[in-house]
């Protein structure tokens, strides 16, 4: 439906630019509208098609094409002309990503002036773009009143799917999960690791899933499948500063694509923290240490803590043309880098990125034992909150011009919320949870659909301009939304959330949207999964409840819930259990019917734990 009327699609090898030519009479310059009214408004009191550029900023692609197509005399007359010219930013705006992008970047759309898809293509070499410009206006002017009423009855049909969109009655099934960990074996590379064949890309969630999973069933072949994965995509980690490409042409993870994302480099550091944890391999740990070094060098804002959004591939010129493209670029040592200057960064401040980064650091900063990288991400998430989090439009995505803007984005939520009760894991403090709490009412009440199920990805209010009128339900956010509301509901007990959790969930199980292979497989597996606690008791001055406490958080148990009593608070209860203490600090392996023997000494709680694992695999304990 999204693809709208299709007509014919172009995709070419040419590949584009963002920073174009300074206007001259020489060198005429497209006069790009920003996505708003005046740009709707315009196309339909003078009655022309829209051409939306979907760029970013560290798009090589996109230079490129902005270097060629873009800077084209004849292409600027025909655009400025003959139609209205709309640039959007992806990373500014991720609502029209989800709608308008077909593939990678550029993506060019050519709309209806009321917002329809009519034509899709990448990056178009000028010869290509002229003739789609002119063969689309002519189809327009030839079939304007046939395409219209197709635009008038794509809305009809999508009134009626929300109306009939309810749940299919499908229950869910621990099955589910098993489902798929065999069709990621299946899909797994054993000679590059990785899954699929090229281009090859992160897969942050499947080696959380391999790990999780093969941990609780005891299954080092699937452990295998994430740590053989792990040391094989390092050929994407740059060798000089740190911090990964963003993805590899070839299957054996060569010929790299040289943009570096932060949040790239969030979902890898908890990836190779997670396999120093499971391990204790000290080359997980360097690439750890590697990651934080560069973020820390190049993506941090020395006055705020807050982190940048990337940095380009190639070194520009001062017109936007490549001085020096990636592949030479990073071949080179310190030295003749910073002789040749350093690839442009992104200075913005996204808030979903800066989350998942937080959130990687704080868990980070236990297993690493760097503190300083914890209270940076402790000050990231206080500042962002303050700042960006409003009680009745939820939180901005980024600021502009200093103001906070695009309010009320899923994915920002949920990032943000999953931080929030990490910092809550970490420090104990409650702040953080009464944070997360207070946004996940927010989230609630902007985006639940409470009549089908599911997150809305952005509040439903009117005056929404051409395919953001679509209600939809991206299923990777949704699946992110369960697991952060299920962990809300075993931190605090409290019901709705476990509601909310298995009703996102069923929405999307039962949707007629693909499925996220690895991330639906995580998200079933801890609905089903019991999750491991750790209660330590003491006094919080006391050297070896300190001890008690750190190791239960720097163990690998995912999804594991550690939590602290003071035994100069009163008597230690966690829910309806009551923990006995004698005067000696003591920590009690638990799942919601059974608790261990109590542990003195911190060498015996990683046995308590594999010991009460194995009693959860037990069928008769399930």
């Amino acid at each position: 439906m999204l693809a709208g009327f299709g007509a014919w699609l172009l995709v070419s090898p040419v590949h584009a630019e963002i920073r174009p030519h300074s206007e001259s009479i020489d060198h005429p310059i497209i006069q790009w509208h920003e996505w708003g009214n005046e740009a709707f408004e315009r196309a339909q009191a003078e009655d022309k098609l829209i051409i939306l550029d979907l760029t970013a900023i560290w798009c090589h692609a996109c230079h490129v094409m902005d270097q060629t197509t873009y800077a084209n005399p004849r292409i600027v007359q025909l655009l400025n002309t003959k139609f209205i010219p709309v640039r959007v930013d992806t990373d500014q705006r991720p609502d029209l990503d989800a709608r308008y992008r077909a593939g990678g970047w550029p993506t060019t759309n050519v709309l209806l002036p009321t917002g329809e898809i009519l034509f899709q293509a990448n990056a178009l070499g000028s010869e290509e773009m002229e003739t789609m410009l002119l063969e689309v206006q002519s189809i327009y002017v030839a079939d304007k009143g046939e395409l219209l009423k197709q635009a008038s009855h794509l809305w009809e049909r999508v009134n009626e799917k929300v109306k009939n969109d309810s749940s299919r009655g499908n229950e869910l099934q621990a099955s589910m999960a098993k489902q798929s960990v065999a069709m990621m074996r299946a899909q797994f590379d054993a000679v590059n690791g990785g899954f699929r064949d090229a281009p090859k890309f992160f897969e942050p969630e499947a080696i959380q899933m391999v790990f999780a999973y093969g941990f609780f069933e005891e299954d080092p072949e699937l452990l295998k499948i994430g740590l053989d994965t792990l040391k094989r995509q390092v050929r994407l980690l740059d060798p000089v500063w740190g911090g990964f490409y963003r993805y590899a042409e070839q299957a054996d993870w060569s010929q790299p694509h040289f943009e570096k994302m932060l949040s790239i480099q969030a979902l890898n550091l908890r990836n190779y923290v997670e396999a120093f944890q499971l391990t204790g391999d000290l080359q997980f740990k360097r690439i750890a240490l590697a990651l934080i070094e560069y973020v820390s060098r190049f993506l941090t804002d020395s006055q705020t803590g807050l982190l940048y959004e990337s940095q380009d591939a190639d070194v520009l010129g001062t017109e936007g043309e490549a001085f020096m493209p990636g592949a030479e670029y990073y071949s080179l040592n310190e030295s003749k880098r910073l002789a040749v200057g350093i690839p442009y960064v992104d200075q913005r401040v996204f808030t979903g990125s800066n989350a998942l980064m937080a959130w990687a650091y704080l868990h980070a900063s236990l297993v690493l034992e760097k503190v300083e990288i914890g209270n940076m991400a402790l000050q990231m998430l206080s500042r962002l909150y303050e700042k960006r989090f409003d009680m009745e439009k939820g939180l901005a995505h980024v600021e502009t011009g200093g103001v906070p803007s695009l309010y009320g984005l899923l994915s920002d939520h949920v990032l943000f919320g999953q931080a929030l009760l990490e910092a809550f894991k970490v420090t104990g403090q409650s702040q953080y949870l009464q944070n997360a709490e207070a946004l996940a009412d927010v989230s609630r009440r902007l985006l639940h659909d409470s009549e089908n199920g599911g997150f809305f990805d952005h509040p439903q209010t009117s005056g929404k301009l051409g395919l953001l009128k679509f209600p939809a339900k991206p299923v990777k956010e949704n699946l992110q939304a369960a697991i952060w509301y299920l962990d809300l509901f075993h931190l605090t007990g409290k019901q709705p959330y476990r509601f909310l959790a298995e009703n996102a969930l069923q929405a999307m199980v039962t949707s007629r949207e693909p499925l996220p292979l690895a991330l639906s497989g995580l998200a079933i597996d801890q609905w089903f999964r019991i999750p491991i606690h750790i209660a330590v008791v003491g006094d919080f001055d006391d050297a070896m409840t300190k001890t008690l406490l750190v190791e239960g958080q720097r163990m690998f148990c995912p999804g594991k819930i550690v939590k602290s009593f003071d035994s100069n608070e009163g008597p230690p209860k966690w829910g309806d259990i009551i923990f006995p203490y004698e005067e000696r600090p003591v920590a009690f392996v638990c799942t919601d019917r059974m608790c261990s023997a109590p542990v003195f000494h911190a060498e015996d709680m990683k046995k308590s734990v594999a010991d009460m694992v194995a009693l959860l695999r037990d069928p008769v304990q399930k």
